[in-house]
């Protein structure tokens, strides 16, 4: 626990905040329905709100604040009901902005980068995560074998297995250049992004399926070799 607290203040908040383009935001002006649509299609329970554009936010319109009452004003823009914003800076520490959301009993936060433009945003449970998850990680790495063969051509991998031992495993030269550690990195080299769950992405003879993770990171793949 103390060593992933440690990690948190090391890792700063622009590594984990949800980045801007990912984000589902809405216009002061739009109207309460037409959040409503949208929450029934992602089920976010908070949406910033901004005056011209994502630089511009005045608010956080939180879902709860509104389900009891939205069809009696589903015409109304939304801009009626927001919540203050609260602004953090992306190269702030995640464990000091984790300590300072609890402290003013907020959950979300607005990140903003060293010109005042809007880069993310940074829940509470995404800071949880960060802790938890790190945790569980390593309980599953001490419980559970970092490769599990299906058949001989089939298996599931954790993404944190060693790259040197990925490689002597599945008898294929990582390239010099992909600079890599882990299976988790090798993957994000070539695929110059983060993997959604259910995507393939090939290197070499291989073709790993993302079955597991977050819009942070990949946990688990499964690895397919082509038949020789």
């Amino acid at each position: 626990m103390v060593e992933e607290i440690l990690s948190m203040k090391r890792r700063t908040v622009n590594r984990i905040m949800v980045p801007v383009n990912e984000v589902v935001a809405f216009a002061y002006n739009q109207t309460l329905n037409e959040v409503i649509v949208s929450y029934r299609r992602n089920h976010y329970s908070r949406y910033p709100v901004y005056f011209k554009n994502m630089d511009q936010v005045v608010g956080i319109l939180f879902i709860k604040d509104i389900i009891t009452f939205w069809n009696k004003y589903q015409d109304n823009p939304v801009v009626e009901f927001v919540r203050f914003p609260h602004f953090v800076y992306e190269d702030r520490s995640a464990l000091d902005t984790f300590l300072e959301l609890q402290k003013l009993r907020l959950s979300v936060g607005v990140v903003i980068d060293e010109f005042g433009g809007v880069s993310g945003i940074i829940t509470l449970e995404d800071l949880i995560e960060e802790i938890v998850g790190e945790i569980e990680d390593e309980l599953d790495e001490r419980q559970k074998p970092f490769v599990e063969k299906l058949s001989e051509h089939d298996y599931i991998v954790n993404t944190r297995m060693e790259i040197d031992d990925f490689s002597e495993y599945f008898n294929v030269a990582v390239d010099e250049e992909d600079d890599v550690t882990t299976v988790s990195g090798l993957i994000l080299k070539n695929a110059d992004r983060i993997p959604k769950v259910g995507d393939v992405v090939e290197y070499k003879n291989l073709k790993f399926k993302i079955l597991e993770g977050t819009r942070r990171k990949i946990s688990k793949v499964r690895v397919i070799k082509r038949k020789e």
